[in-house]
């Protein structure tokens, strides 16, 4: 398999050498061609001396590991020919601007300016819209270009705070825990029914009030409007390992969803195997769940067609 990251060079760099850890891909490229390279301003050390460095370094640690992944860093979109996955990674904001506006803007920028250029190297790979707000970026991607294969990676820290929350409450391994939560990019639905420990429901560890109360707290977060970069990473690693082995694997992530009146991209539980996403799981909604779902509906609806 071949992966190529696109996007700031520091999250390259970091999946980059998980990918070589976990020998996802025989072949990983660094494309060096979006905006935020050129943005003056922008809060970006490293420069292209190093990045060549770290690559470098990349893989000869590979190589002390008995990996058999090749690592290249390139600036020459033909390099990017055959590639089986992209990963757009989260743009460099320019230096002062922190608003989650200024996040949403930018890579959406920075989606704008590089697919024009990548767009016919990559017209067969599956693509992973790891920038922050991936759904709505994902949806100007598949209105504008009319690509099918596409995976927002959205929802992963919203995952990681459920299913902290549960363990740290209940005083069990988090390893135990399996966890669910619907959305968009900015907001979060936490299936409780979903949520398990070892198999055994929540209320039959929690009572209702405790279980509102965890909700109400994960919801209230808005994760999505961060890039935080390790949790981040692992959701990239997690996806890219369901493709690359074929696992298919249900995971909550940005996925295409079609009604009657629209399509829009929410975060859902999907089967993901070698060809992406392969379907999306059904649901048994509560009536007031069924509601919110609804209104996620004509919200994100409503944010994506604006693109």
């Amino acid at each position: 398999m071949k992966i190529a990251l696109i996007g700031q060079n520091q999250y390259a760099l970091t999946v980059a050498w998980g990918i070589c850890h976990s020998e996802l891909a025989q072949k990983i490229v660094l494309f060096s061609g979006t905006q935020s390279h050129n943005i003056k301003g922008t809060r970006n050390t490293i420069n292209r001396r190093s990045i060549t460095e770290s690559v470098e370094d990349i893989s000869l640690a590979s190589a002390l590991s008995a990996s058999d992944s090749d690592v290249t860093f390139t600036k020459d979109v033909e390099d990017l020919t055959d590639t089986d996955v992209v990963v757009l990674l989260p743009a460099s904001l320019p230096y002062g601007f922190h608003s989650t506006q200024a996040l949403k803007t930018t890579n959406l920028s920075n989606a704008r300016h590089i697919f024009p250029i990548i767009h016919e190297s990559i017209q067969d790979a599956i693509i992973l819209c790891a920038m922050p707000f991936a759904n709505y970026v994902s949806a100007w991607i598949h209105q504008t270009y009319e690509l099918s294969k596409l995976i927002g990676i959205a929802n992963g820290i919203a995952t990681a705070h459920l299913k902290s929350e549960i363990a740290n409450r209940i005083g069990l391994s988090v390893k135990d825990v399996s966890a669910l939560a619907i959305g968009n990019d900015e907001v979060t639905h936490p299936l409780s029914q979903y949520c398990r420990v070892n198999g055994i429901p929540l209320t039959q560890l929690m009572d209702e009030t405790e279980i509102q109360n965890l909700i109400s707290n994960v919801a209230n977060r808005c994760q999505y409007t961060t890039a935080n970069e390790f949790t981040l990473t692992s959701h990239i690693l997690q996806v890219l390992s369901a493709i690359s082995l074929d696992k298919k694997r249900v995971m909550s992530v940005g996925t295409l969803i079609s009604t009657d009146t629209t399509s829009v991209f929410l975060n859902v539980p999907s089967r993901i195997g070698s060809d992406g996403i392969e379907g999306i799981v059904p649901l048994e909604l509560t009536e007031p769940q069924r509601e919110q779902f609804k209104q996620l509906i004509a919200q994100s609806a409503a944010e994506q067609n604006r693109n």
